[in-house]
């Protein structure tokens, strides 16, 4: 399927948005809901499918918003439950695709080739796609200012019913808004910052989070055992395939996060240009108009200059840069084992994986931007050379365990 959806969207990648048939367009998105319905190639599906039955029996162990779809939209069926969860994380992140300033044909291919098999695993992809839906209509022009910003931070907030993580997703979606004058001060506050946040995670303070994400003390304690007991089992069986598939999957990670602040440093260093422009260049436009105000010419001003529009990034996209680089620098904490908690490192690959969606936002805009092309030509090759061998992989596994 995963090979059908690249085919199909191919021609977004080699060319420009517009290029792909809307009958192209509907069949990729009808194999995107198809996947996640039947996502087998991963163990959450048939976990999510064991809380889906303790539901039925009156024991539920996931957030009230599934109980009550399970209950009253789709009971003793799995599949329309799926179908429900994930349909609408689909329409909300497909959405949040057409809001923003970039090739929505492009966005597609990079997501459906590259990260569809983890939105698929797991119920929390619906509280990113909320969260950050309400990140792009916070941006979203009306005729009334406040109802956007509103409508964006209630659906941020809403996110975190949806699934106990998203009040990591809560604290960057805040992070990433409040720092809309992203510089290299805001940068160096951020590194220098970073120690200070390691040792308040060692002193209990992940512990405060981790409560934050449940609803009682002995789920505290529950949550903590269950993550030692995946931790421990993961460290048994690590070997030299599952590492390179860590390494495939978050390295791209941290190369987009690079290379989207590196676009923004170049739009700060822009800003001399920018004086200019409203300056020199207006100067010369008003003194140009006057002397030939009464010609039919066409006047173009320095902002519809299209050497002065490519010095400057979409703030809707900036937004989704920041949000980058503050799940990979805050997830990055988790990397080290803190006496307070004892399997960070899950909590980390959590985490990490919220970077799925704005990494797919950002690289299809430095894909269609000359300046940064090359370089995010090879971070998509190295992503999807990750997928390939992750499901190479999984499959693998599944023949050897079979035996």
């Amino acid at each position: 399927m995963l090979i059908v959806m690249w085919f199909t969207m191919r021609p977004a990648i080699q060319y420009s948005d517009g290029v792909v048939s809307q009958q192209r367009l509907y069949f990729t998105l009808s194999m995107w809901f198809a996947f996640d319905l039947f996502a087998f190639w991963g163990s959450d599906w048939f976990h999510l499918y064991v809380a889906y039955q303790d539901i039925m029996q009156g024991t539920p162990i996931v957030e009230k918003t599934y109980t009550w779809i399970a209950r009253n939209l789709a009971p003793n069926n799995y599949i329309l439950f799926r179908g429900i969860v994930w349909g609408l994380a689909q329409i909300l992140l497909w959405d949040t695709f057409k809001r923003l300033s970039i090739s929505t044909h492009l966005v597609l291919a990079l997501f459906v080739s590259i990260w569809l098999i983890w939105f698929s695993f797991g119920r929390v992809s619906l509280a990113m796609a909320l969260a950050f839906w309400g990140m792009a209509f916070y941006y979203r022009s009306h005729s009334i200012p406040i109802l956007p910003k509103i409508v964006g931070i209630s659906a941020i907030i809403a996110s975190f019913y949806l699934h106990k993580s998203a009040i990591f997703l809560i604290l960057v979606a805040i992070l990433s808004i409040l720092t809309k004058r992203f510089n290299k001060i805001t940068f160096a506050i951020c590194l220098v910052i970073f120690p200070i946040l390691i040792q308040l995670m060692s002193e209990g303070f992940l512990d405060m989070i981790l409560f934050t994400m449940t609803d009682r003390f002995e789920d505290l304690d529950n949550y903590i055992l269950k993550a030692k007991y995946y931790m421990d089992t993961e460290s048994d069986n690590h070997g030299i395939g599952p590492l390179i598939g860590m390494l495939l999957e978050k390295i791209p990670y941290y190369l987009i996060t690079v290379l989207g602040l590196f676009a923004i440093y170049n739009s700060k260093n822009s800003s001399e240009y920018e004086i200019n422009a409203d300056t020199e260049d207006t100067k010369e436009y008003e003194e140009d108009n006057e002397s030939i105000e009464d010609e039919d010419t066409e006047i173009v001003t320095p902002e519809e200059n299209e050497e002065y529009q490519e010095y400057t990034i979409p703030e809707d996209i900036k937004v989704y840069i920041r949000a980058l680089f503050f799940i990979v620098l805050l997830s990055s904490l988790l990397l080290i084992n803190f006496k307070s908690a004892s399997n960070t490192q899950v909590l980390f690959d959590r985490f990490i994986k919220f970077s799925m969606i704005p990494s797919a936002i950002v690289l299809a805009y430095l894909l269609d931007n000359y300046k940064y092309v090359r370089y995010a030509w090879w971070t998509y090759c190295l992503a999807l050379l990750g997928t390939c061998y992750q499901m190479i992989y999984m499959l693998y596994c599944s023949i050897t365990n079979s035996r």
